[in-house]
């Protein structure tokens, strides 16, 4: 049974967070993992440009400072996105991570300068720095998510770890639709799309599944909300490939990962815009198993998750990842 170190941030302790953040990785034995002159990477989420609820720099900040004392390299990383926005190409990406406090330390794109840089691991196409590395920091944000119920570390894996070629391939038969009745038609998921998938129709747009991948940007752009996923089977295949993907990842690899149960947003950081939050804040939880991890961020909150997509299991992603030997789901809890 794997265990999940907890700092719960619903208790009052003498300490200030960053002290007690430290007492968490040691507890853990986070660092065991580095040794000196080792390169690692963190891999993180620098949130979208008007998205205020990713993980704050000041935590990252900490992590890089713990293993450099380890005498060991490190550097920041993320893939490109499908959709347009300032993550889309690497240079964008690399100097909105700059303007989102992340400066402190290199932070690479993964996947190249276009996310076509990839190297292929059982039918995965993975970012290929991400197979030139063997020592990980996974520090995600555990909110929800439109896709999957709920987003941490497995997605932060399988679908931050993709290169575009990969995402696309996930995202296949997630297509969203436009809600005549709400549309305002103010055509700003029309000027953004880049792949000219929204097509206007006389008095109303259209989404054309020819050409849209799903990356699920028009929706998080529009005002009105009225653009939605159809789910059929889409969201068990995304699970799914995530969980595959998440596999292929850690191969060969020494990982550990951090989940912040904090700003617990409704939808991914990828988000331009932040709404009410479904959960108040809970704490810190990390492990050597992200299975583990996930499964235990989802049972502190999982009323709020099941509530906001009642149409979506998330525990598929759960199931799928321990099949697919990313980790086991039981677990107990070592609080500090």
């Amino acid at each position: 049974m794997a265990k999940v170190y907890f700092l719960d941030l619903r208790k009052h302790f003498k300490k200030n967070i960053f002290e007690n953040l430290k007492t968490l990785l040691d507890k853990a034995r986070a660092l065991d993992i580095i040794k000196k002159n080792n390169l690692c990477a963190i891999k993180l989420h620098i949130g979208e440009e008007g998205n205020v609820n990713f993980v704050d720099p000041q935590y990252v900040r900490l992590f890089t400072q713990l293993i450099k004392k380890q005498k060991a390299d490190v550097f920041l990383t993320d893939t490109t996105t499908l959709y347009a926005g300032r993550r889309h190409r690497a240079d964008l990406h690399i100097e909105l991570a700059r303007e989102h406090g992340f400066d402190f330390c290199p932070f690479i794109a993964a996947d190249g300068l276009y996310g076509d840089d990839y190297v292929e691991i059982d039918g995965c196409k993975i970012a290929r720095l991400f197979t030139q590395i063997d020592r990980l920091f996974v520090v995600s944000h555990f909110k929800g998510h439109l896709n999957c119920g709920f987003g941490g570390t497995i997605k932060n894996l399988g679908m931050g770890c993709a290169a575009k070629g990969g995402k696309l391939a996930m995202h296949s038969r997630s297509k969203p639709v436009i809600n005549r009745d709400t549309c305002v038609m103010c055509l700003k998921c029309l000027d953004y799309c880049l792949y000219n998938a929204v097509k206007k129709k006389n008095d109303h747009l259209e989404i054309d599944h020819k050409l849209c991948t799903g990356c699920g940007g028009c929706m998080s752009i529009c005002p009105a909300r009225a653009i939605r996923f159809s789910w059929d089977a889409a969201s068990a295949d995304i699970q799914k490939g995530v969980a595959q993907y998440a596999s292929a990842v850690i191969k060969d690899k020494k990982a550990f990962y951090i989940n912040f149960l904090i700003n617990i947003s409704p939808n991914c950081d990828c988000f331009h815009t932040n709404e009410p939050m479904i959960a108040p804040d809970i704490g810190i939880l990390c492990s050597f198993d992200p299975v583990a991890l996930d499964q235990a961020c989802y049972d502190l909150i999982k009323e709020a998750i099941d509530n906001l997509h009642p149409e979506i299991d998330p525990r598929v992603q759960l199931s799928y990842a321990e099949k697919f030997g990313v980790g086991k789901r039981n677990y107990e809890i070592a609080s500090i």
